[in-house]
């Protein structure tokens, strides 16, 4: 399934790109048919030993590739053409394999196919789902398994980010073994 999600190139983007990225789905729910988008860049250089980090937006609503991948600290930057890519130099894929994560279901491309699911979000329904789209995320790219784990996000996601802690901290417990590899979080207020 990972290599189904290997994106060869993005429209406008430029030449020479040095890193991989990837996108694609995971159910969270299969009964109600939600699942969560991602969109993956690693690092351009040693990749496999650097750490894992998650980027969420806030909103409630914001999308996280649309915003945080495009516009804030992603690989790109959309050009005054709206129709290329540039690179940004400060991207955090230099020192960090990043995700970017449509969350909950109804953001950017995310989805649900039981309209009421829409209804029924909330910062606990956002973070289990997010931590079972880890959980499986993690089963289809398994060499990031026990690799450092970070979350990160910006406005809302200042509820989002220390939920999903909780819930991943709290299932390591339960388990009694590291599922989830957390060694930090951080979030960034705005303006």
């Amino acid at each position: 399934m990972k290599a189904a999600d290997k994106i060869t190139a993005l429209p406008g983007q430029p030449e020479g790109v040095d890193f991989d990225q990837y996108g694609g789905y995971v159910t969270v729910d299969a009964e109600n048919g939600r699942a969560l988008f991602y969109y993956l860049v690693e690092s351009p250089s040693g990749a496999s030993d650097k750490p894992l980090v998650l980027w969420l937006n806030g909103g409630p609503g914001c999308s996280s590739l649309g915003y945080g991948a495009m516009q804030e600290l992603g690989p790109f930057r959309v050009t005054e053409d709206n129709k290329t890519l540039s690179r940004n130099v400060n991207a955090w894929n230099n020192v960090a394999n990043v995700i970017f994560l449509e969350s909950p279901a109804g953001v950017g491309y995310s989805y649900s196919n039981t309209s009421s699911d829409y209804d029924l979000s909330g910062d606990e329904r956002t973070a289990d789902d997010a931590y079972v789209f880890l959980v499986k995320w993690l089963e289809r790219f398994p060499e990031y398994k026990d690799r450092a784990f970070y979350i990160s996000g910006e406005s809302y996601a200042g509820h989002y980010v220390p939920e999903l802690a909780a819930t991943i901290l709290l299932h390591n417990t339960y388990n009694n073994r590291t599922v989830i590899n957390l060694q930090g979080i951080l979030v960034r207020g705005t303006n």
